[in-house]
């Protein structure tokens, strides 16, 4: 319990307690709740019939007999028993209202995964843009090394064309990092609208369990749900079929004037009809029913075992992510080391200032690559974390 509360705590931290979705978005889905609650309330009581309020005037003009006839009255028909049908049918209103808030959840999670994904992207990709800064840096010493070998013929012109073409790539893709972040930061605009973008903090959050990943995962609830409904329906399709009990009344006044006779006064009739259809499709549609069950479970058990091998799959990438961090620590204790050693050979004049700056600009573009692994660690666990449902989150 303990650490179910700090997980809580620390998901909280990371995404704070409201979504920064753009006002229209968040009103949109405001909305879409509220209409599926009152379609559900509505859904619900759909089982009782509506009382009919009439009233009528009728002219007579036949010579034999002159008349006129005002009426006003109340007709109601309702079913009083439907063999479990109207139970079938509150149950039916109220998984159909939960199954389509939970996909009003999954539409908010989606645009919650795209927001923190795209906020954390945009934060490594400023790193892998300095860290490409850093990487022209040495390729501009390294090429003006080989030049100045290939002025003197300690070179040839394939050394001096590797180099170059090796720094035109790191340019090259300065200018696509450049593009890629602006990319980026309009499809994040497009999300949370004018809210300033550097104003999100992100932090670290746990990873979600494999158990906790599959209990709390939204598609499953969603199949969890649709499975309830598809039971209401299959039991409002059976008691279609069995006796049903209805009653019927009417209460009205009535005004008749003739040549003959007149007569005002109220009047009122009601009585009960109990029936059962006989219908030549019963089977084939309560087998229907039954059968869009049997496909919605093995849906949700398809499903499932997908879930299982794409969380295997996060995981395993987690995993790649923090060996490279590993072998990034390691390039950089090497790159010290190589530093130190260089140096003491800068001051005693047997290596060039060029060395001991390509050295440190390699110690440097090392720690951006710990770092931006660390944001690809977080984008995997962001991704687990809004396909599940949490407390407070949707």
């Amino acid at each position: 319990m303990g650490k179910f509360i700090l997980f809580m705590l620390l998901c909280i931290t990371l995404f704070g307690e409201n979504l920064p979705l753009s006002e229209q978005k968040a009103e949109l889905l405001k909305l879409k709740r509220e209409k599926i609650i009152q379609d559900g309330e509505s859904g619900k009581n759909s089982w009782v019939s509506p009382v009919i309020l009439s009233t009528a005037m009728n002219k007579n003009n036949n010579p034999s007999l002159d008349s006129r006839t005002d009426s006003t009255g109340l007709d109601w028909s309702q079913d009083l028993f439907r063999s479990g049908g109207i139970e079938y049918s509150i149950t039916q209103a109220e998984s159909a209202k939960d199954a389509n808030l939970l996909g009003v959840d999954m539409e908010e999670a989606l645009y919650s995964k795209k927001i923190y994904t795209l906020m954390t992207q945009i934060h490594r990709d400023r790193l892998v843009y300095k860290q490409n800064e850093l990487s022209l840096k040495n390729r501009d010493i390294d090429l003006f090394i080989i030049k100045a070998k290939y002025k003197v013929g300690s070179a040839d012109i394939s050394d001096l064309n590797r180099i170059a073409i090796d720094r035109d790539t790191v340019a090259t893709n300065l200018i696509t990092l450049k593009n890629t972040l602006k990319n980026e930061e309009y499809q994040l605009k497009k999300l949370i609208g004018d809210a300033n973008i550097d104003a999100f903090q992100l932090s670290d959050t746990p990873l979600v369990s494999k158990d906790e990943y599959i209990k709390s995962h939204l598609e499953l609830l969603q199949y969890s749900q649709k499975e309830k409904l598809n039971e209401a329906i299959s039991g409002v399709t059976r008691s279609a079929y069995l006796p049903k009990l209805s009653f019927m009344g009417s209460l009205g006044y009535t005004k008749f004037e003739s040549r003959l006779n007149n007569y005002e006064g109220n009047d009122y009739s009601y009585g009960a009809v109990l029936s059962m259809p006989l219908d030549i499709n019963r089977n084939s549609k309560i087998e229907s029913s039954r059968l869009q069950q049997l496909q919605t479970k093995t849906e949700e058990l398809d499903r499932k075992l997908e879930l299982e091998k794409e969380y295997e799959m996060h995981l395993s990438t987690i995993e790649d992510y923090k060996e490279k961090i590993v072998l990034a620590k390691e390039m950089i204790a090497m790159y010290e080391e190589l530093y130190s050693a260089t140096d003491a050979q800068v001051k005693a004049g047997y290596k060039s200032k060029y060395d001991l700056e390509s050295l440190k600009n390699s110690v440097e573009i090392q720690k951006y690559e710990q770092e931006i692994h660390k944001k690809n660690i977080l984008i995997e666990k962001i991704s687990l974390y809004f396909d599940t449902k949490h407390e407070g989150k949707q």
